[in-house]
């Protein structure tokens, strides 16, 4: 007698089936996140680097946003012939509750007799002032934010860039733990402050569970190249 059997899987096999394949699209898809988020965060530090390198080549290469309308003072003060009352000196850059740069441009008036022979000491003779003209906000990407290295609290800093009127280097003076109000930045304009730096370290908010990398200005930087990102082994974070 011949004997007949239907071909197919029983209902175990196919749960089997069904709960393997289950698990390794689960794996694939966890570790394409894992590789995204890696590579945002990755993003978000290298993209804080050039917005900060940026900065020093607008000092070293001035761009004008006044519509020549802008004067230092209101009693309409002497300046040199065909020059207007306020030069653009550099930029101003605090951090904002570590989510976000301000970042403004810098002005001075320029004095009519300039006795000093020092940087430092002739960018004092300028006084300096934040531009009225609007500034910008800078937001670190994919939700990142800049913490302080030692408790993982939100960063606060002072970054002064200004292109010395006397030499034509740019000078970067640093508070590394305060913001300065916009009204007292002349206070930066101090030699302690040309040999200070500031380290930013990043965090992913949780974007994936690894150390965290940082950016730093490094002391007495006078352009871009000063401001270097470091990876975790290095960073101090």
């Amino acid at each position: 007698m011949k004997s007949n059997f239907d071909v197919g899987f029983t209902i175990i096999e196919t749960m089997l089936f069904l709960g393997i394949t289950g698990l390794l699209v689960m794996g694939i898809l966890v570790g394409a996140g894992t590789s995204i988020n890696i590579q945002r965060y990755h993003d978000s530090v290298t993209s804080l680097q050039s917005v900060l390198q940026q900065q020093f080549s607008e000092v070293a290469n001035v761009n004008n946003q006044s519509d020549g309308s802008l004067i230092c003072y209101g009693d309409g003060s002497v300046s040199p012939r065909g020059q207007s009352d306020c030069i653009i000196l550099g930029r101003y850059i605090t951090s904002i509750s570590g989510q976000s740069l301000s970042i403004k441009s810098v002005i001075g008036y320029m004095p009519l007799v300039t006795t000093s022979q020092n940087d430092v000491e002739t960018l004092k003779q300028y006084d300096v002032q934040v531009s009225p003209v609007a500034g910008e906000t800078y937001d670190v990407e994919w939700g990142a934010s800049l913490v302080q290295p030692t408790n993982g609290n939100d960063k606060s800093f002072s970054v002064l860039i200004l292109r010395s009127p006397l030499s034509g280097i740019v000078r970067t003076f640093i508070n590394p733990d305060s913001i300065i109000n916009d009204a007292e930045i002349s206070s930066l304009i101090d030699e302690a402050n040309l040999s200070q730096s500031v380290l930013m370290c990043i965090d992913s908010n949780g974007m994936f569970s690894g150390g965290k990398s940082a950016v730093r200005i490094n002391p007495n930087t006078t352009n871009a190249g000063g401001v270097e990102t470091l990876g975790e082994a290095l960073s101090g974070c």
